[in-house]
């Protein structure tokens, strides 16, 4: 009886373990076939960010990557390249120390550590191997080939492609790490190239003339790309071009008194309602999930159909807002009055459209202001994503849309921070007069202890 027991345990036991093995076996098999990171790192530091994503699973031939390093920092670079790897099979890695081999190095054309050669085809690209930004450019332009040709207007008191400030530099710099070459242009001098893939009127203090307007719309129909930033104030010329496609440029102003913009004079316009399944802000899955801020924006709206045009309104401001009829009055302070001709209610800011008949159609997009891609302006809230999706879409290169990897450090002088009224009444009576006065009390609190004491 006893040793029947004793056999039927230990045959209870071998088959437990035996399932239990075969168990571990068959979750080992799922978990090698659904291969899947968790990234729960607050920086997503161990992730590639969406738009590298993108350009890495498009990749359809061999690509190889070759990085030299300085002794001792090999690890800096492994994850990254890895994670490229993971991405798509077809991504090939050498890491090699560059002491050790300054022939092979030489032989890509890499003298400095930390450099990387990007082999695709019969290209070879030389890039920064770190951040990755830099070398999802290099990768690009590995796989893309020629640098795409960007002509910033000039002539009429826009936006410096340099600078700080309210200069683009950082524009054009996100601009280069996309495979863009920017270069300025005056629409005097002749019609817009051929071989020009965008042209950027960048916030424009004076209109531009008739023969510029002309030849802005010739390169359109010819299936050009152009984006329009431009800030609040008369442009006539402009605004009958856009007329004839549909679109209204409002001589106006968009006040948002319900939110507010640390470090702002109080004229930004948030940016929070955005039209979806749209290419720019909703490209591929990854939506701006952060909003944007214009710091003085005008309305730009679709009010009537035009032939062979498609457009469409795809961001505005919350209900909150209103768009002043007079820009002084919002500058002086003034309380938006609808007897002033003021429109309350939400206002259309950007508008994307595609215009021609031709298999290549000419694309526009608008938006109502030219700060927001400004350097001082650019890396708050999805500002960067906006601008550079548009760019993207413009060029009919959607794959290169989508969030990206965040700057290390960005220095500014405000602080992305967008209050409601009230939360901005809550810090100041918290900030301003609650703390101070507790301070009051206690001191006064002391005193009357000390006097008593006396």
């Amino acid at each position: 009886m006893t040793a029947t027991r004793a056999a039927r345990n230990w045959a209870e036991l071998a088959l437990h373990t035996g399932l239990l093995l075969v168990g571990l076996g068959l979750l080992q098999v799922a978990a090698e076939r659904t291969n899947h990171r968790i990234d729960l790192t607050t920086t997503r530091e161990l992730s590639l960010a969406p738009r590298t994503e993108q350009v890495v699973r498009e990749i359809g031939a061999a690509l190889r990557i070759t990085v030299f390093y300085r002794r001792g920092t090999r690890e800096q670079y492994t994850g990254l390249l890895s994670r490229l790897q993971m991405a798509n099979p077809r991504v090939d890695y050498e890491l090699l120390d560059l002491d050790r081999y300054p022939e092979r190095a030489r032989a890509l054309g890499i003298s400095q550590y930390g450099r990387a050669a990007i082999e695709y085809d019969d290209r070879r690209v030389v890039t920064l191997a770190l951040p990755e930004e830099q070398l999802t450019s290099g990768i690009v332009q590995a796989v893309r080939g020629r640098a795409r040709r960007v002509l910033f207007s000039s002539g009429h008191g826009e936006r410096e492609p340099a600078g700080e400030g309210d200069g683009y530099g950082r524009f054009v710099a996100a601009l280069a790490a996309e495979n863009c070459r920017a270069e300025a242009t005056s629409l005097l001098q002749g019609d817009v190239p051929d071989d020009a893939d965008l042209v950027v009127v960048a916030g424009p203090r004076h209109d531009f003339l008739p023969v510029e307007v002309d030849r802005l719309a010739a390169y359109l129909r010819r299936g050009g790309a152009v984006l329009l930033l431009l800030d609040p104030g008369p442009l006539p010329n402009v605004a009958e071009l856009l007329a004839s496609m549909g679109i209204q440029l409002g001589d106006d102003i968009i006040v948002d008194r319900e939110h507010s913009v640390i470090g702002t004079d109080g004229l930004a316009a948030v940016v929070e309602l955005f039209k979806r399944g749209n290419p720019i802000s909703e490209p591929s899955a990854n939506p701006i999930e952060s909003g944007a801020v214009l710091p003085s924006a005008r309305s730009v709206d679709v009010v009537a159909p035009a032939k062979g045009v498609e457009a469409a309104a795809i961001a505005r401001t919350g209900p909150s807002a209103w768009a002043m009829a007079d820009p002084d009055r919002a500058r002086r302070g003034e309380t938006p009055s609808t007897a002033a001709h003021d429109r309350p209610g939400g206002a259309a800011v950007v508008v994307m459209a595609e215009l021609g008949h031709d298999e290549r159609r000419g694309r526009v997009v608008v938006v109502g202001d030219a700060d927001f891609a400004s350097d001082a302006y650019l890396d708050l809230l999805g500002n960067r994503d906006l601008v550079m999706n548009a760019v993207a879409w413009l060029r009919e290169e959607t794959i290169l849309a989508g969030e990206r990897a965040p700057a290390k450090e960005v220095f500014r002088p405000l602080s992305p921070l967008v209050l409601t009224e009230r939360q901005a009444h809550g810090l100041f009576l918290g900030v301003a007069i609650l703390q101070p006065g507790l301070v009051l009390l206690a001191g006064l609190v002391v005193v009357g202890i000390r006097r008593r004491r006396g």
